[in-house]
This record gives structure tokens, C-alpha cells and sequence, in this order.
């Protein structure tokens, strides 16, 4: 391998492309890149065996060759290089990394050993910005938990005429919605593969291209591609989760609401607190109780109000911040069925900011 990039370049695709490796592998290879320099093109590839991402850059190329080297040690000599350009050079089972005055000799794997990609197979086209804006929306939503293997991941498919983005753990749902885009699968993108995702889609422009096979759900943009290994199980029926009727609905002004639960938090003892929501015509009386430090209680003036019956209903003070947090419009309206039913927080504007969360409630 002789080839010659540009520093800068460089830089930015190894940065896109350690997220998909693996620190704790049991498979060394894992921590690697294998670099694959052809004609006029330096390939990237990096996996964790559930993403398995290619990037692509422009390079001066000398000498057709692969080699495999370390992920963190070649990203970090790369970012700390003062150099326009970077030469590297592989001279047996060295790899030479030079720029400027600096030059650096790597010890490299065996390229032959790292995993087989998949072939990318993709039959739709979603805006860049759109993805990015769906995971920025619903991602705080997803499960964590192992043993809920479906809620690990954003859910998009096309329904009523319209394209969802959801999110959801079992105890909350979040649920963005977008018009005249539609897709003829759904695809189901697994949480680790959204934090690589996210930094490959902000320099996006434009579209990218979507699509699934048997194993993998694709996304492909200009210079790079990523597979990740789709999770099992189906996805539940998120619809039949959202209520149409309601006791109470009220209209709050967001960064209101979302001010008086932040004041309430600083008395908390974890950042999952639960808080006592009373409801009344003209105020939402906020609550904490923390046997540890002691007691809060905050106001949030009711904009409007339909239904009068007075109620109080526990909350996971978390949810209801990590949810107003994803906002765009600035009054929400907050559904309530009765203390034992999920409740609904929904944008005022759904035209603005198509937006909804789901939360149930819990017992204080």
C-alpha cells in the first residue's frame, strides 16, 4: 500500500467510522479498520459484527493493497498530524503513517481475517434530514433492556398516509410523524446502530438510500454505506396504545412545564424522580416528595381546559422532561384518561411539530 489523502479528510471518515468497531471484542480484528486502497479511492471498513459500515474518500493511490490496523491508534495519529496530506505506506506487517515531520509505524493485522460485509440492498430514498430528525425525536424512547429485543430499535414504516418514527421502551412511546414521504417496508434500526448512523447523516445531504434483507436493514449515502443486523421479534402494535378519549385535556405552555419539573429535579435524589401531577381548571399542581432531602411543589398555568374533574396521577419526572425536551412548538397538550391509563403529550401544532409521547403513570 502507497497511497496519499487528505489530512483533514482523513480525519472526519475515521472519526464516522470508530463508533461501529469494538473495544471489548473477544475478536481482535474487531478493534481494527481494514483499509483498502484501489485505483482512486481509500476504503474504510469497521464492524462490531451488528454494524458493518464502508466509507469511501478520494486518495492518491501507488500501490493496490489491504491492510488491518488499530482503530483508536490510527484515528488519534491522524487527528494530531499538522500536515495538508498523509502518506501511508504498508512494508510488510508495518503500516508507515507520515505527515509533515512526523511518522509513525503501526503493527497490522491480517486483513483476510476480518468478517464478510453484506451486500447492501436498498429500494427506497428518505431525506437525509428527515432520518436524522426521526432519531432526534424518538431516540431517547428506546429500550435498554436485553430482554425486550423489538424496543431496542427505531420502528419506520408508512401508516395513514403518513411516515413513522417511533420509539418505545414498554413504559413510554414517542411517535413523530412526517406527510408525503412513504416506504413499502418498514425498517427497524437497532439503537447502536443510531449513534453511527447520526454521525454519518449530519454531513449528509440530500437523500439516502433505505432498504432491508433477511438480516440487515441498509442506509447508503454519497461515500459510505452501513449495515446493521436486524433484531428480533416483531414490532408491537403501537397504534392500538394511543387513546382517543379522554377525561382531561389541557393546554400548557411548554418551557413552562418543562422549568417547573427541572426546579422540582434539583431536590431529587437520582434523575429518575417520580412527581404528582393534581389537575384543576386553571393550574397543574406539580409535586416531589424525596425521604431523603425533603419536599417541592411548583405551579403550571393552565391555557386552556376541557373537562373539570379533579385528579392526581404519579409520574416518572425523567419521562415527562426527556419528552417535553423534544418539543419543537411551544404549547403541548397534555391528555389524561384516568390515574391507571397512559397519558398523552402532544405538540398544539401538529401541522408545525407532528409529534406525540406516550407515558404511563405510576403509582406514589
Amino acid at each position: 500500500m502507497r497511497v496519499f489523502v487528505d489530512r483533514k479528510e482523513l480525519e472526519e471518515v475515521l472519526t464516522k467510522a470508530k463508533p461501529a468497531t469494538e473495544k471489548r471484542a473477544s475478536l481482535p480484528v474487531l478493534n481494527n479498520f481494514k483499509l483498502s486502497a484501489r485505483e482512486d479511492r481509500l476504503s474504510i471498513y469497521a464492524t462490531d459484527l451488528e454494524n458493518f459500515l464502508v466509507l469511501e474518500l478520494p486518495a492518491r493511490v501507488e500501490e493496490d493493497v489491504e491492510a488491518s490496523v488499530n482503530a483508536d491508534k490510527l484515528t488519534s495519529i491522524v487527528k494530531e498530524l499538522s500536515s495538508v496530506e498523509v502518506y501511508m505506506e504498508l512494508v510488510e506487517d508495518k503500516l508507515f503513517v507520515k505527515g509533515g515531520k512526523s511518522q509513525f509505524k503501526l503493527v497490522c493485522g491480517d486483513p483476510s481475517e476480518f468478517p464478510e460485509f453484506p451486500e447492501v440492498q436498498c429500494k427506497a430514498r428518505i431525506p437525509s434530514n428527515l432520518l436524522l430528525k426521526g432519531i432526534s425525536k424518538v431516540g431517547y424512547a428506546l429500550s435498554k433492556e436485553d430482554l425486550k429485543h423489538a424496543l431496542q430499535g427505531m420502528y419506520v414504516a408508512s401508516k395513514e398516509g403518513k411516515l413513522h418514527f417511533v420509539g418505545s421502551d414498554g413504559y413510554r412511546l414517542a411517535l413523530y410523524m412526517h406527510e408525503e414521504i412513504s416506504l413499502e417496508e418498514d425498517l427497524l434500526f437497532p439503537r447502536k446502530s443510531l449513534k453511527v448512523l447520526e454521525k454519518l447523516l449530519k454531513d449528509a445531504l440530500g437523500e439516502v438510500e433505505v432498504g432491508k434483507d433477511e438480516n440487515f436493514v441498509h442506509v447508503k449515502g454519497e461515500g459510505w454505506r452501513l449495515s446493521a443486523r436486524l433484531l428480533e421479534g416483531e414490532y408491537p402494535d403501537y397504534m392500538a396504545v394511543i387513546p382517543t378519549d379522554y377525561t382531561i385535556k389541557v393546554l400548557l405552555d411548554k418551557n413552562e412545564f418543562e422549568t417547573a419539573l427541572q426546579r422540582l429535579s434539583s431536590i431529587a435524589s437520582s434523575s429518575a424522580f417520580p412527581v404528582k401531577l393534581s389537575f384543576s381548571s386553571d393550574v397543574v399542581k406539580v409535586e416531589i416528595s424525596d425521604p431523603e432531602f425533603g419536599e417541592g411543589k411548583d405551579e403550571v398555568y393552565v391555557l386552556e381546559s376541557f373537562g373539570n374533574e379533579a385528579m392526581e396521577i404519579g409520574f416518572n419526572g425523567k419521562y415527562l422532561l426527556e419528552a417535553l425536551e423534544e418539543f419543537d412548538f411551544e404549547r403541548v397538550y397534555l391528555k389524561v384518561i384516568d390515574p391507571d391509563s397512559p397519558v398523552v403529550l402532544e405538540s398544539a401544532n401538529l401541522e408545525k411539530d407532528p409529534y406525540l409521547c406516550i407515558i404511563m403513570p405510576m403509582r406514589l
